[in-house]
């Protein structure tokens, strides 16, 4: 009986080292080159901005700008370009544009010349309001009413080719 005793206990002690060990590995960015990187799923980094999706973000100005949303299914780069599958993902889009509008200095930095948002709707932004009601349907609003974060919805499979030297996407 003693030895059954030990053997769950041993069993217990192993699942949970196993499970704490597999919990403190998290990916760090890669560096794709010329200042772009790749964020994997990190909770731990998006925590503060409440966002958890992966990406392709390039670093100017030690401010992040997204390139490429998440979801990000594959990747492969070189020295000259970055090639990249998608799976768009519309919930963590919203979250990543909300937090790039209404908490710029948070994490990310909108680009108007990375992420094409609708720019009118943009004109209508209320800064005098910074409740997250507000923030949410607004963002909500702007991604219905922005053309390429449609077809990104629709397509549900996007691919892009980011050529690295000109830093055009």
């Amino acid at each position: 009986m003693r030895t059954r005793i030990t053997d769950k206990n041993m069993f217990l002690s192993l699942f949970i080292f196993l499970f704490i060990f597999s919990c403190s590995e998290s990916e760090e960015e890669i560096n794709l080159g010329n200042n772009f990187y790749y964020i994997p799923f990190q909770e731990i980094i998006f925590d503060v901005t409440s966002f958890g999706g992966n990406g392709i973000y390039q670093l100017k100005n030690n401010e992040k700008i997204p390139v490429v949303l998440s979801n990000i299914d594959k990747y492969k780069y070189n020295s000259e370009f970055i090639i990249i599958k998608q799976i768009f993902d519309m919930e963590q889009t919203s979250l990543l544009i909300e937090n790039m509008i209404f908490l710029p200095k948070t994490y990310f930095t909108y680009d108007k010349n990375y992420i094409l948002l609708n720019e009118n709707f943009l004109s209508k932004l209320d800064t005098s309001k910074d409740n997250s009601i507000y923030s949410q349907t607004f963002t909500h609003q702007l991604l219905e009413n922005t053309s390429s974060i449609q077809k990104m919805k629709t397509n549900k499979e996007n691919y892009y080719i980011i050529e690295k030297k000109d830093s055009k996407n």
